[in-house]
C-alpha cells in the first residue's frame, strides 16, 4: 500500500483574524460549514502559501472520549471499552495509508497535546459535493443538478466505473469502506469515495467481523440470523447496487421504518427489480440484478466489473485505474 505522506504534528499554532477567520498551522480556515456532526465540524480552508482550498474536520476530543461503548473482547472472553475518540483515529489512521485518485486524501493531522483539545484532519476539498442528498420528509435521494432529481443513465454509469475503481483499490489492500452511499460520492473529476469513518481492514480471507455502515444499505448476509462475519468487498457491491438504484429510481430497494422489519425485508424477502422502459433500461435491470445478488458467493467483486461487465462509461469500457 502507497502512503500518502501526511503531515502530522501536535504544536498547533493559530492566528485570529478580524474577519473572523483564523490561520492554523498555515491553512486559512472560513466561516463557511461543509458539514456538521455530533463531535466534528468540517470548514473550507486554504493553504497559506499555495492558495490550495482544502476541507478541515475539526473533531472535538472531550466529548469522544465520553462516547464509549463495550466490546467483545478478542478470544470471546471479557469485554472492551471503545471510545468514540478511539474510532477517529482508526479512520485517521487508515486514511493515511489510501492514496488514490478515486479516494478522498487526507493531507495533514494537527493533534493538540491536550487530552482536551482538538485534532484537525485537512482533507481534500471536492467542490462538486455528494451525488445526491436524502430527504426524509419524501424518503428518497435527489441530484440537486438533474431536472428530475434522478441521474441519466450515461452519468450513473461514468459515477459507476469511478466507484468500482476506488472500491477495487481499497479492496486490493484490503480495507472495505463499509458505507458506500450517494452521500459518500462526491462529484469531482474524477467522482471520489469519502467518509471512511467505518471502513476497516479485512482478514486474509476479506472476511469482517461486526455490522457498522447505513442500515439500508446493509446486504443481506449482514442481516442473516446467525451472524457470524461477512466478506467485505462482497458487501460493499450490494451497497453500490443500492447506489445505482438510488441514481436511477431516487428510492431505496428495502425501506421500512421498524429496523427489526428492515433486516427481515433485506435478508429474506425477494427483491423486486424494476422493469426495464423509458426509465431505466435492460442493461441498467441486468446490472442491478448482478450487483444485487441475495447470494453473496455469486455477487461479483469490483475488479469482476471492471473487467468483464460490458456497461460502458463516458470513456468505453469500464476499466480498472491504476492504483
Amino acid at each position: 500500500m502507497r502512503a500518502s505522506r501526511v503531515v502530522e504534528s501536535s504544536d498547533v499554532q493559530k492566528v485570529k483574524h478580524q474577519d473572523g477567520t483564523k490561520t492554523i498551522n498555515g491553512f486559512r480556515v472560513f466561516r463557511e460549514r461543509l458539514g456538521e456532526g455530533s463531535f466534528a465540524k468540517v470548514k473550507r480552508c486554504e493553504e497559506e502559501d499555495t492558495g490550495r482550498m482544502f476541507a478541515m474536520k475539526v473533531f472535538r476530543k472531550l466529548p469522544l472520549r465520553k462516547q464509549r461503548e463495550f466490546l467483545r473482547a478478542d478470544g470471546g472472553e471479557g469485554m472492551k471499552v471503545r471510545t468514540s475518540l478511539d474510532k477517529v483515529y482508526t479512520e485517521l489512521n487508515l486514511m493515511k495509508e489510501i492514496c488514490h485518485p478515486n479516494c478522498v486524501r487526507l493531507y495533514a493531522v494537527f493533534d493538540e497535546e491536550h487530552q482536551n483539545g482538538k485534532i484537525y484532519a485537512v482533507m481534500e476539498h471536492v467542490e462538486g459535493g455528494q451525488v445526491m442528498e436524502w430527504f426524509d420528509e419524501e424518503c428518497r435521494f435527489r441530484a440537486t443538478d438533474h431536472g428530475r432529481g434522478l441521474i441519466p443513465e450515461p452519468t450513473m454509469r461514468a459515477y459507476l466505473s469511478d466507484l468500482l475503481v476506488a472500491l477495487s483499490y481499497l479492496h486490493s489492500c484490503r480495507i472495505a469502506h463499509r458505507d458506500v452511499k450517494p452521500q459518500n460520492l462526491l462529484m469531482g473529476s474524477p467522482l471520489k469515495l469519502g467518509d471512511f469513518g467505518v471502513a476497516t481492514r479485512m482478514d486474509e480471507e476479506y472476511l469482517v467481523h461486526g455490522t457498522e455502515g447505513t442500515y439500508h444499505f446493509f446486504s443481506p448476509e449482514m442481516c442473516a440470523r446467525g451472524y457470524c462475519g461477512h466478506d467485505g468487498r462482497r458487501a460493499d457491491i450490494w451497497a453500490t447496487g443500492v447506489c445505482v438504484w438510488a441514481f436511477l429510481l431516487g428510492t431505496l430497494p428495502y425501506w421500512h421504518k421498524d429496523l427489526a422489519a428492515l433486516m427481515d425485508c433485506i435478508a429474506f424477502e425477494t427483491l423486486q427489480l424494476p422493469e426495464p422502459g423509458s426509465s431505466v433500461s435492460q442493461s441498467s435491470c441486468d446490472l442491478l440484478g448482478k450487483l444485487l445478488c441475495k447470494d453473496p458467493e455469486q455477487r461479483p467483486l469490483a475488479e469482476e466489473l471492471l473487467l468483464h461487465d460490458p456497461l460502458e462509461s463516458k470513456g468505453g469500457q469500464l476499466k480498472p485505474g491504476a492504483g
